[in-house]
């Protein structure tokens, strides 16, 4: 348990800078793409935000795949072949081998007095098993607010009262017919709503508040309708649920937040064009937009109306395109760039891992001398014949050998 809290404080502190560089990337991009790509802004800012946690995970992942290769090479065992194999573990046998005479000598020719003169890093590891506990308090508060909006959700859907079908078609018709979108949709009229609202990805239903039949202009009420059901066709509800648990996820998160943000003014700002694809949509649009600054726009969750986003910066885009973009600002882009250097850098200059035991150096066997063979009895010299050999005839007369008698001298007969 403490090893999981662990890995997931690190994930924590990768999502970090992680969270800094995908949102400084993105407002470079967004400065550089101006205001009139709003679907390639929107797809810009979204994938920055989802892309963070997938960075953390592999970041936090990949030093323990590293110096963990046993699971992987385990896995990869079975596609191998058996002499494959036997090479590999000779290979393995001769690597450790090495390796263990590598540490052998150079434990003994590297003088103690200099092993600790490379200064210890600052170490992070005991403090990421609460990070990781802070993390999951954190994100499970989150995704306790995401299913409270979902049982909002489905109370609505409960007490909304659905219009008659060919009223609803009536009122669709524009939508339709501008969109080119034949999909299942229901209209109801709901007292909880303030402003039309998109509910449910796989049985959407858009529901309008009560007011909008009686006291709004039915044109009004049309234009308005084109942009929910762009939500439709555009699969907005799906995309942002996992925003939303993106969101949980990096509640942490400046940057985050940040991302977030315009990942929801760039999805209304995408609606807005499909609208706008009429040349005499503009003026109604707009007028319609402004009666629903008045509106009551009190946010549902995971829902989707029009008033996402900035209300007032979408009308000011719409009137003038090449109006500048007070959110991605160079110094804004500046400061998230800054921010992912300086935490990447002090993150690396920290370890993150419980330091493993120190190795114990390695015992040097005995050398043992082969086994000589066993000595042969070899010729002993003439010298040292054994007692009872018989003495040779020519040395009986005289007891140095290899010495002849003196000429002339006569045999004495000792009568022995």
């Amino acid at each position: 348990m403490t090893a999981a809290l662990a890995f997931l404080g690190v994930v924590m502190l990768h999502a970090t800078w992680a969270g800094f560089a995908a949102a400084g990337v993105a407002a470079i991009a967004l400065r550089r793409l101006g205001a009139a790509r709003s679907r390639r802004r929107y797809a810009v800012a979204l994938a920055a935000l989802l892309a963070v946690p997938a960075v953390a995970v592999l970041c936090a992942a990949a030093p323990r795949l590293a110096a963990e290769p046993d699971a992987v090479s385990a896995a990869l065992a079975g596609l191998a072949a058996p002499t494959s194999d036997s090479l590999a573990g000779l290979a393995a046998s001769a690597s450790d081998s090495l390796a263990g005479l590598a540490a052998t000598a150079s434990s003994s020719l590297i003088p103690a007095s200099l092993a600790g003169l490379a200064p210890p890093a600052y170490s992070l590891a005991p403090a990421t098993p609460w990070l990781g506990l802070a993390w999951l308090l954190g994100t499970a508060w989150g995704l306790l607010g995401l299913a409270v909006a979902s049982a909002h959700l489905a109370r609505l859907r409960r007490r909304a009262r659905p219009l008659p079908r060919a009223h609803a078609e009536r009122l669709l018709a524009r939508a339709r017919g501008q969109l080119d979108y034949a999909g299942a949709i229901d209209l109801v009229i709901s007292p909880d709503v303030g402003v039309p609202t998109v509910l449910g990805w796989r049985r959407p239903l858009c529901a309008l508040p009560a007011a909008a039949l009686t006291a709004w202009p039915g044109d009004d009420l049309e234009w308005l309708l084109v942009h929910e059901l762009a939500h439709v066709r555009r699969a907005d509800i799906a995309w942002g649920w996992a925003q939303n648990l993106v969101e949980a996820a990096l509640f942490f998160h400046p940057g985050a937040r940040w991302l977030s943000r315009q990942v929801r003014h760039e999805r209304e700002c995408c609606c807005d064009a499909a609208v706008l694809a009429r040349p005499d949509a503009l003026v109604p649009y707009v007028r319609a937009l402004a009666r629903l600054a008045t509106a009551d726009r009190a946010a549902i969750g995971p829902a989707l109306s029009a008033t996402g986003g900035t209300l007032v910066s979408r009308i000011e885009r719409l009137v003038d395109p090449t109006l500048p973009l007070p959110a991605c600002s160079r110094s804004l882009c500046l400061a998230l760039v800054l921010a992912a250097f300086a935490g990447a850098g002090a993150l690396a200059a920290c370890e993150t891992e419980e330091a493993d035991t120190a190795p114990t150096r390695p015992t040097a066997e005995p050398l043992v001398a082969p086994p000589t063979p066993a000595e042969s009895p070899a010729a002993k010299p003439e010298s040292e014949a054994p007692i009872g050999t018989p003495i040779p005839s020519d040395i009986d007369r005289y007891p140095i050998p290899f010495i002849e008698p003196p000429e002339g001298e006569e045999e004495i007969d000792t009568g022995c």
